[in-house]
């Protein structure tokens, strides 16, 4: 991580031994990977290659077993109760031809806050050890955004969550330790798992996430504002109710899933507990209809200006929880095992054995707002933001370490000549909310210290688009 003087702060001894490791194996090639994204400027398309398509996964429980400061509010809270585990889900995907390996990825869903930089090149120097043939660039976490778990580094809240005074209660330091070690140990398991599958998409719909930001009269607006006021003027932006899947087969039985949507994990999200909050329920339901054994690795796509509470029409969504005898977050997940539920008829339409993959790492340069207003914990480096683009036969995943508003997530999916474009946020990386002009120009938490603004957010923009269309053929979808 950057300090905002541009000063390197290392979280840890472990942190910078992992810096370290991994530059001689992994820096010359970002190098030369991002001179060439540079060079290319979305010219000519890459070359596409087929492969047989090889799976693997795992999962691993990241519950940290004595009481924890758990992240996510502006005041501390010590959990000394699991509601409901903290998991991670590791799939391994690679193709094959002939000649042999053609494309690998190992994508790690997490039930955290955020992921740091330095706690996935932790992640990766253990999985290296482990995986010699593996190229650790090509692995990444993502995280579901719940506020019911802990951080990875005292440094990084600058004494928010201080616990140095609280008896037998775990420091973020030895969670992050803990946390690397499980999350590398189940990227490796999915990597000596794979084997033979297929894979297919379909695109569902489900009400969960809602634009959280209310604007008033005057023009100003607020996060989670009251649409009570007479003031009360619009909800600042839209909202995505897509629901975007992938499925994983083998042998013609479901194995698992990717799970897509625009929102946070954060309905529950003063608790006191340890909770990987909504998924944790839509986990259960899913399973219950489609096996004990499935696996369902969720991600968050652009949603730094969203969430699943309610602005408005509250008391006719709660009566209607009532009606049905479901928690709110019951509620949710019915919506999201309903929306795949709905597709599943026609889900095997498509199924390739064989398909295109791609994945391009690239490390870029987001320009920072001048002067730079931080949010209340330390950011990684906008100017080493890494993104990954991966093409999976008609589908494109990009990501981004930002707390995204939706409008650039939209305009990356508009502009995208893949048939279905999944963005997923808060990934290899955490450089604070994103706010789009109208965002900035109303104010308020999350539009008003952050680190990176508009003119970066439509950079952010350029180079995924850029990096997307160059994996399909100019002028095609």
């Amino acid at each position: 991580m950057r300090g905002r003087d541009g000063r390197r702060v290392m979280e840890s001894a472990w942190a910078a031994a992992a810096w370290a490791a991994l530059a001689a194996c992994a820096g010359a090639v970002m190098g030369a990977a991002a001179t060439q994204g540079a060079a290319e400027g979305g010219g000519a398309p890459a070359r596409l290659v087929s492969g047989a398509l090889h799976v693997g996964w795992a999962g691993a429980d990241i519950t940290p077993d004595r009481p924890v400061a758990v992240v996510g509010q502006l005041y501390k809270r010590i959990a000394r109760k699991v509601r409901d585990p903290l998991t991670a889900t590791a799939l391994a995907l690679e193709t094959r031809s002939a000649e042999g390996p053609v494309e690998q990825a190992i994508m790690v869903s997490c039930d955290v806050i955020m992921i740091q930089r330095a706690i996935q090149q932790r992640v990766r120097e253990l999985v290296r050890r482990e995986l010699p043939d593996f190229d650790v660039r090509k692995l990444f976490l993502n995280a579901t955004h719940t506020h019911t778990a802990p951080g990875f580094f005292e440094s990084t809240f600058k004494g928010l969550y201080d616990v140095s005074r609280d008896e037998g209660v775990m420091t973020a330091d030895e969670y992050g330790e803990i946390f690397a070690r499980k999350v590398a140990g189940a990227a490796v398991e999915a990597w000596r798992k794979r084997r033979p599958g297929a894979m297919s998409w379909a695109l569902g719909h489900a009400v969960i996430g809602h634009n959280r930001r209310a604007v008033y009269f005057n023009g100003s607006a607020a996060m989670y504002g009251s649409t009570a006021r007479e003031d009360f003027a619009n909800i600042e932006g839209g909202e995505d109710h897509g629901v975007e899947m992938l499925f994983f087969w083998a042998g013609g039985k479901l194995t698992g899933m990717v799970v897509n949507i625009a929102c946070t994990a954060q309905e529950t999200e003063n608790l006191s507990e340890i909770s990987a909050d909504f998924w944790h329920e839509a986990r259960l339901e899913l399973r219950r209809r489609w096996g004990e054994e499935l696996f369902v690795l969720a991600q968050c796509g652009a949603a730094g200006d969203q969430s699943p509470h309610l602005l408005w029409r509250k008391q006719a969504e709660q009566a209607m929880d009532r009606r049905r005898g479901l928690t709110r977050r019951q509620e949710i997940a019915r919506r999201i095992a309903g929306a795949v539920e709905d597709v599943m008829p026609v889900a095997k339409e498509g199924m390739a054995e064989e398909l295109v993959f791609m994945h391009d790492v690239a490390t870029v340069k987001i320009p920072e707002k001048q002067p730079p207003a931080p949010p209340f914990y330390e950011t990684d480096d906008p100017a080493e933001a890494e993104l990954h683009v991966i093409r999976l036969g008609d589908v494109a995943i990009a990501t981004n370490p930002f707390e995204l508003y939706l409008d650039y997530g939209l305009r990356m999916k508009g502009r995208s000549r893949a048939v279905l474009t999944m963005v997923v946020q808060l990934c290899s990386g955490q450089m604070g909310y994103l706010p789009t002009e109208k965002g900035v120009r109303g104010g308020g938490y999350s539009a008003d210290k952050y680190v990176v603004g508009p003119e970066g957010g439509q950079v952010l923009v350029e180079e995924t688009v850029k990096r997307i269309n160059r994996m399909w053929p100019a002028g095609g979808r």
